[in-house]
């Protein structure tokens, strides 16, 4: 009995030994059909952050936050492109902020001073360009195309232009649009007249003669275009001049362009080719669908092309044409229009700039991307996204993309507005208001605006 007690033992004992030895030579060592064992505790990482040997180790994911202006509409568009975006690239996640157009730029200065400025954020160019090109907050973006990491291949060179400022490129278009004439072409053709084919304006008074002879006569020509601030600005650039001085320190041009310019519009009101000063005045920040051009008090208004689709939705049964701006007589460019450009830019203190990089120009040269974004900023600056577009485009789109195909060959590089550039703005239609309405004339009124904005400019 003891014989059997003493095998017995000794067999468990083996058994024993058998299992110990087995669950420790299974640590570390594959097997087919079974369960990986759990790391060591003192290892700190989960099994899946454990690669075996010869595996690539899996992408740390990169936090990129990106902003823009706009409204809820817009921004159902932006989460559809970031979506995408972070379903094709795992290791990136986008936190997305954006506000109204009046709210970003408050808080986007605020970001700046503070230091906590997103990795990408939108500028537009033309008007706040010359503000954040002082601020060393912005990262120049050809290094980026030189590394392949930024596409511009099929782009126009006035669009890329468009997002240099100082000659050096920092920020990526969205889209562009420039100052155009939107006409009401249905109105000019129950008038029994043709479009206009004018070059300068001159040419184009001429014609707003004819025009003004076949409408009723409390519906005008066109607006008054002296209130257009791009316009003005188009007319002093068509001459070679801009209307500030790229240092923010002078005016572009000289008294006698003013004089000229103001002139032009003082006499069209006069004849009743242009909209009378009051009437302007009480239209001034209507909502396009309470527009003169809506309401069909006017046949031509000066607007960026966008705003032909703009109107067409309230205008349903009209036919609307874009056509380009008249330039000054003798001018030394066709015309002058700006190319305002909504744009990317990339955070200079961004710890991540190859990947925004990345991002920003898929956003701008993905054909899927841009079947969403539908011109929300203008004119595509990529001539392979135009034509991807086109097939499933509004009338009115292809008719902007058409206007900005014309002009840009030959328009000059793009000025942005440098700091301080409102408060002369504001001068201008001040001085501008003065005369419109008669009380100075327009040698007064180019003096006193010369005057006070050297005044400015000294302080």
């Amino acid at each position: 009995m003891m014989k059997g007690k003493k095998k017995f033992g000794i067999l468990l004992l083996v058994i024993l030994l058998l299992v110990l030895t087995a669950c420790s030579g299974g640590r570390g060592s594959s097997s087919s059909g079974g369960s990986s064992p759990s790391p060591s505790p003192t290892s700190g990482a989960s099994p899946s952050a454990a690669p075996s040997a010869g595996s690539p180790s899996p992408q740390q994911t990169i936090e990129l936050r990106i902003s823009w202006w706009g409204n809820a509409d817009r921004a159902k568009l932006y989460d559809q492109i970031l979506d995408m975006y972070e379903q094709e690239n795992p290791h990136i996640k986008t936190v997305r902020e954006w506000t109204s157009f009046n709210d970003y730029w408050p808080k986007l200065a605020t970001q700046v001073a503070g230091g906590n400025a997103p990795d990408i954020f939108s500028l537009h160019v033309l008007l706040y360009g010359g503000e954040y090109g002082s601020k060393d907050i912005l990262e120049p973006l050809q290094p980026y195309v030189d590394r392949g990491l930024i596409d511009l291949d099929g782009w126009d060179e006035a669009v890329i232009n468009a997002g240099k400022l100082n000659g050096e490129f920092y920020a990526l278009p969205k889209g562009v649009t420039a100052s155009s004439l939107i006409v009401n072409e249905t109105m000019i053709k129950n008038a029994g007249l043709n479009l206009p084919q004018i070059t300068t304006i001159s040419e184009f008074g001429k014609y707003l003669q004819e025009l003004r002879a076949k409408l009723p006569k409390d519906v005008y020509p066109i607006i008054d275009g002296s209130f257009d601030d791009h316009y003005i600005e188009s007319f002093v650039r068509s001459k070679g001049k801009s209307f500030l001085a790229s240092d923010g320190k002078s005016l572009g041009f000289d008294k006698a362009d003013l004089v000229e310019f103001w002139t032009i519009w003082e006499n069209f009101r006069k004849e009743g080719l242009a909209v009378p000063a009051q009437i302007t005045i009480e239209n001034t920040g209507q909502p396009a669908e309470n527009s003169l051009f809506v309401r069909e008090r006017v046949a031509i208004d000066i607007k960026p092309s966008n705003h032909g689709k703009i109107y067409s939705r309230s205008l349903t049964d009209r036919e609307i044409a874009i056509l380009r701006t008249p330039s000054a007589d003798g001018a030394q460019f066709r015309s002058g229009e700006n190319l305002q450009a909504p744009s990317w830019v990339i955070n200079k203190n961004s710890p991540h700039k190859d990947e925004a990089a990345k991002l920003i120009s898929w956003f701008v040269n993905d054909v899927d991307a841009q079947k969403i974004y539908a011109l929300e900023n203008g004119i595509p600056g990529s001539s392979k996204i135009r034509e991807a577009l086109k097939p499933n485009l509004h009338p009115m789109d292809i008719k902007a993309i058409e206007h900005m195909e014309t002009i840009s060959p030959d328009v000059p590089p793009t000025d942005y507005r440098p700091q301080g550039a409102a408060e002369i703005f504001t001068l201008y239609k001040k001085y501008l208001e003065q005369l419109a309405f008669g009380r100075m004339s327009v040698q007064q009124a180019v003096d006193g605006f010369f005057q006070e904005a050297g005044n400015v400019f000294r302080s």
